[in-house]
This record gives C-alpha cells, sequence and structure tokens, in this order.
C-alpha cells in the first residue's frame, strides 16, 4: 500500500467484497492495482450495511465461490470473527485489509470520484476528490464495483434501474444488532407458536450454529394498528450467533426510496432509524426473551439492494437464473435463486432452484456495452431485474469480482482489449469457481 501515484494498470472503485475480490485477484496476478472508497474502511454492505450471514453458495455439497471469497472467510475464522455461515462486520474489515495489504493493493480511502475522463468509448482517467483537492488518476483498466454504477453514470455508459415495466426498486433495509438475548426461551417461544412464524422455519434449533427466527406477525400487527410501529414494517427476522446471546435483525423495511440519490438516500437512513427505534421497543416490551435486550449498534449506512445496473454484452435474465443456464465462456456459478424485497403495491418473491441445480455467468455480462476497458461487478452487473435480484448476494459478488480481476490482469500483461482475451485463458486462472471439465 504505497503512496497515490497518477498511473495505475488497473483501478477498481468501491471497495465492497466485489472490488475487493477484484482488486486481490489482479494484485495476484502481478499487475498495479488502485482500490478507492469513499469510506475510512473497505467492506461495502458486508461492513457498513452489516449485511450477515452470507447467502447460500454450494450445491450438492460442492461450494460453488471459493478463491478470494473463501480466502476471506479462513481469515475470518481465524479471528473468531466467523460461524457457520455468519461473521461480525469488524471482522469482515481485519480480513480484507489483511488480504489487501498481502496482495500490495493500493487503497485510496475518504475519496470521492467526481469525473470519468472519456476518449471515445474509452476512459482514461478518473478525477477523485481528496481532501477537497482534484486529482487525475489514470488506467488501463477500470471496474466498477461501486453497487451504484458510479463509473457508468459519471461516464454516460448505459445503465438500467429498476422494474422493466414499473420502474420500482426493491426494498431498502437498515441492519442493527443486539445482545442480552435469552436464545432458549426465544425458541422455546417459536416452538410453541408455529402460527406466529414463517412456514419456512425450522425447530430443530441447534444452539451450536446460526439459529434464524422469522415471524412474530400477532405482535407486529398489533403494534401496527395502535400507531407503535411504521405499517410498512411487516415481521421480525433476525439471526443469532451460537451461545452469544447476540442477534443481527433483517427487520426494517424502507419503501418507496430511489437509494441512488443523497436526498433520497438521506431520507432512507432517517426512516430505517426510526423503526429500528421501534422494532426495539417492541421487542423487548413484548417478546419473550428480550426482557433484558439492548440495542448494540446500526449498520454505518442503510443496506441497499437495487439501483443502477450495467447494460453489458450479455444480459443475465430470470430464465437463466431458473433454467440453471450454462454458459461457454462462463466466470462464476451460482445456485441463490429470484429474490425480490418488493415496493409499495407490489408483490416480494423467493424462488429457489430445484434441488442441485446451479447456473452459470458468462464474462460478457462483466463487460459494459460501448466502453473499451470498463468492467462491472457485484450489484451493478449487466442483468434484468430478475437476474440481478439473484446475482447479487455477497458470494456471487465476489465470484464476479474475482473475474473482473483476472479478466482485467490479462487485458494489462496480454496488451489486448478486454473482448479480445480468450475466455479459456481467464476461465484457467479462476478454474477454482468453475465447474471442473471432464
Amino acid at each position: 500500500m504505497n503512496e497515490l501515484k497518477t498511473k495505475y494498470d488497473v483501478i477498481v472503485a468501491g471497495a465492497g467484497i466485489a472490488g475487493i475480490s477484484a482488486a486481490v485477484k489482479a494484485a495476484r496476478e502481478g499487475v498495479s492495482v488502485l482500490l478507492i472508497e469513499h469510506y475510512g474502511f473497505v467492506g461495502g454492505m458486508s461492513t457498513a450495511g452489516m449485511v450477515s450471514p452470507f447467502m447460500k453458495h454450494s450445491v450438492n455439497g460442492e461450494t460453488l465461490v471459493r478463491g478470494v471469497f473463501e480466502d476471506i472467510e479462513i481469515e475470518m475464522r481465524n479471528r473468531n470473527g466467523m460461524i457457520d455461515n455468519g461473521f461480525y462486520a469488524s471482522a469482515f474489515r481485519a480480513a480484507s485489509f489483511n488480504l489487501l495489504k498481502n496482495a500490495d493493493c493500493n487503497l485510496l480511502l475518504h475519496s470521492e470520484i467526481l469525473k470519468v475522463n472519456r476518449i471515445g468509448n474509452t476512459i482514461d482517467s478518473l478525477t477523485v476528490l481528496i481532501n477537497g483537492i482534484e486529482y487525475v488518476i489514470r488506467a488501463n483498466v477500470f471496474i466498477d464495483t461501486t453497487g451504484d454504477a458510479q463509473l457508468l453514470y459519471l461516464g454516460n455508459f448505459p445503465f438500467a434501474k429498476g422494474d422493466e415495466k414499473t420502474g420500482k426498486l426493491q426494498a431498502l433495509t437498515l441492519f442493527f444488532r443486539m445482545i442480552n438475548i435469552d436464545i432458549k426461551v426465544v425458541t422455546e417461544y417459536a416452538k410453541a407458536n408455529k402460527d406466529n412464524f414463517f412456514d419456512w422455519m425450522e425447530y430443530n434449533f441447534d444452539f451450536k450454529k446460526i439459529i434464524s427466527i422469522a415471524g412474530y406477525f400477532k405482535q407486529v400487527k398489533k403494534a401496527i394498528s395502535e400507531g407503535r410501529l411504521q405499517e410498512d414494517v411487516q415481521y421480525i427476522f433476525f439471526t443469532t450467533l451460537p451461545e452469544s446471546g447476540e442477534g443481527s435483525f433483517n427487520t426494517s423495511n424502507i419503501l418507496g426510496v430511489d437509494a441512488s440519490t443523497s436526498y433520497n438516500l438521506t431520507q432512507a437512513e432517517l426512516l430505517g432509524r426510526k423503526q429500528v427505534e421501534q422494532v426495539v421497543k417492541l421487542l423487548q416490551s413484548e417478546i419473550p426473551g428480550f426482557e433484558n435486550s439492548i440495542l448494540l449498534e446500526t449498520a454505518v449506512q442503510v443496506g441497499v439492494r437495487e439501483t443502477r445496473r450495467a447494460i453489458g454484452d450479455y444480459i443475465v435474465t430470470g430464465d437463466d437464473i431458473k433454467s440453471g443456464h450454462k454458459f461457454d465462456d462462463a466466470v462464476a456459478r451460482a445456485v441463490y435463486g429470484i429474490d425480490i424485497h418488493g415496493q409499495k403495491d407490489e408483490e416480494s418473491r423467493m424462488e429457489h432452484l430445484p434441488e442441485g441445480q446451479y447456473y452459470e455467468i458468462p464474462v460478457r455480462a462483466l463487460i459494459v456495452k460501448e466502453a473499451e476497458n470498463l468492467l462491472v461487478a457485484g450489484r451493478c452487473i449487466s442483468s434484468t431485474r430478475e437476474g440481478h435480484s439473484a446475482l447479487r448476494i455477497q458470494p456471487t459478488s465476489s465470484a464476479t469480482g474475482e473475474a473482473c480481476g483476472a479478466l482485467a490482469a490479462l487485458s494489462v500483461k496480454q496488451n489486448k482489449p478486454v473482448r479480445k482475451i480468450n475466455y479459456c485463458d481467464l476461465q484457467n486462472l479462476i478454474s477454482h469457481n468453475l465447474k471442473k471439465k471432464a
């Protein structure tokens, strides 16, 4: 992590899990990398948003995402910061910083990208604001892992946003953590009141593993009718950490907000914190097992599921997800199904793939249409809204990020445009994330 230069081989914008994976992979392949982030730490939704646990990424006992993602997991477990698929945001930050340091990635934190400077369809440089001073930084290849497709937006490259017919965007959620929960009492109540919880709940609780609790419909409905809870909160959902008395809550439900603007995002933050306050009071006063619980922390920022997404050389669709589509130029595999947290007057959807099925993501979905040297990974990958709702999860974002890092490194080392790289060369660098050839 050296002092700032004016030119790098690869610039990655956005230090969420996709950006971290892209930067680490590219640097490991021997090219110079700058990772730019507006926070003073890395991790994106995994840290600032406190989004945990990792969603499903294995099929028939086979883990589909390894590589940098698995390295992050190992680092967190070594720090006692991960149990099962759940983790602490602080452990994710520390593990990611260590991987970036060991890969010799250059980090630029506390900075904002002001301009994308184009020459035709090629990005020449970025103008970055650092301590009130504008710096121009050049690179051969740029990777947009900002989540909101900031490079596409600032560079006037093609993108889509929201539902293709209605324009609606998925709901937002402000995560929070509580401590001093009596987990035994919580689970006993759930077993005795199964009609008050989601039908997908499992009740053979193993207190050495993470436990998921979702429902409390009666208490929520009553609190809403009495004006003690904002009506958009329809249930309470949290996961526990074994024997810790801690819960991570994915419960607030912020509707009617386009989080791609600062003004709207501010409104979402205010609404989310109001909802958290109301939910905590409800838990402490009415829910068995929460009598002595305490709000430990809320996330640094509200969790955003959907804003802009790229229009690439290929657009991953909902049919690709549901049919388990495979591609010759595949660079990642995933098993998570369509998951849309509905906005106002929109039904939420959760559609699982058939047991044993998975789908692939082609390299063309990482290459931005009309751009010569711009790649995308993570939440702004090229997809329809249905496709995006499946691809946006953290393990898949890591896999697409690592693929972008490998592709960018090959482009630099072979001195070829990203579209001219033989996809077999790329697949060889990320074979751990692909099906073994017979």
